[in-house]
């Protein structure tokens, strides 16, 4: 009986190693790996877009074991949260449905799920702890509300209560689509635009047709047709052509020029930070100056979209306030603002003074 050698094996241990997965030969010995590839362009943008999405906002005085940048990277790749306390710790991690739904359509109770793990029997999207339910609270309780309750009843209650956190308005839906969903195909379509360009600044010509000597030229012209997309986001500059065809120009002479690459890939970059509510140049940038007002039309009401996303923050943070007695809150980051909100000279986040600046405000409210 023979061996079975089959395995499964990690392709970053491989990359990190310098070995091309997809040959086994040394990265730089892969002459198709020189090239500007465009799924190498995608992986820098996916991290540039999540850096946008992650440092939007500054959270302040969070419990023990969590922080800003882990539950916005939560929403980034779930698109909501649920906050809930275990065992005098707490946690923020995705959930499912795990009972009835309102009249309004909301979750009546939820069960947390693994975040970029698994659950106790090692299959992903399963319930972190089986039976684990919690009960959604909607708005901010009031003292008033634990009065006729005993010390058990209004433990119980506590213990049960958890709160959701969407990263931004649902829709019809009471499940959000995840921003690296959402921006995935906008990320495709710029991380064309490198490639694209480097094939018109290679060839001003486009993509064109070598001449090879077998039979079936029509099929193959064809064939090139369809090979010239690929073959341009790979930055080649020919491609085969079975048959006896001359060497010829497959993509036309009007070949746009390297800026009209920048140019498009700079207004879908605008379009992605407006998904934000980042500032932005706008959908379309003029070569020439253009005026104020025709910038604030251009770029349209981003604030309205980063204010909605706050609200969202903000208000869990009122709720969770009102059940744990914590004192936690959520701003925007001080680079997205351009000002120094803490006082430190600095428009810049700073976590060693976060819960200084928020029980400063506190204390300055009381007054």
């Amino acid at each position: 009986m023979s061996k079975n050698n089959a395995a499964l094996y990690d392709p970053n241990i491989l990359i990190s190693a310098g070995i091309d997965p997809k040959t086994g030969l040394p990265i730089r010995m892969d002459s198709s790996l020189s090239c500007i590839q465009k799924a190498d362009i995608k992986k820098q943008l996916r991290i540039v877009d999540e850096q946008d999405a992650v440092n939007r906002f500054t959270w302040y005085n969070l419990p023990e074991g969590l922080n800003g940048k882990l539950m916005e990277r939560i929403l980034y790749y779930k698109g909501q949260a649920m906050f809930f306390a275990l065992k005098d710790k707490f946690y923020f991690l995705p959930y499912t449905l795990d009972g009835t739904i309102d009249v309004y359509g909301r979750f009546l109770g939820v069960s947390p799920l693994p975040f970029n793990g698994t659950a106790n029997d090692g299959k992903p999207d399963k319930p972190w702890i089986q039976g684990l339910t919690f009960n959604p609270v909607y708005e901010v309780e009031l003292p008033e509300d634990y009065f006729n309750l005993s010390f058990a009843e209004l433990e119980e209650k506590i213990s049960k209560s958890c709160v959701l956190l969407k990263d931004y308005t649902e829709q019809y839906s009471q499940t959000n689509i995840a921003r690296q969903i959402l921006n995935d195909p906008v990320l495709d379509i710029m991380a064309e635009c490198f490639p694209f360009m480097r094939t018109a600044l290679i060839n001003s010509t486009g993509v064109q047709g070598m001449r090879v000597n077998t039979e079936n030229e029509a099929a193959s012209v064809y064939a090139a047709n369809n090979a010239i997309t690929k073959a341009a986001l790979e930055g080649r500059s020919k491609i085969p052509v079975v048959g006896n065809v001359d060497f010829q120009d497959l993509s036309g002479g009007n070949v746009a020029k390297a800026e009209e690459f920048l140019l498009a890939m700079q207004s879908l970059d605008n379009y992605r930070l407006s998904l934000y509510g980042l500032d932005n140049g706008g959908l379309f940038q003029k070569k020439s100056h253009i005026l104020e007002a025709e910038q604030e039309m251009n770029t349209g009401n981003v604030g309205l979209v980063m204010r909605d996303s706050l609200q969202c923050r903000q208000d869990f943070c009122d709720i969770v306030n009102s059940i744990w007695g914590l004192d936690i809150w959520c701003e925007p980051s001080e680079v997205v603002l351009g000002m120094d909100m803490t006082g430190d000279g600095v428009a810049g986040d700073n976590e060693s003074n976060q819960h200084e600046f928020k029980q400063q405000e506190a204390t300055e409210n009381d007054e």
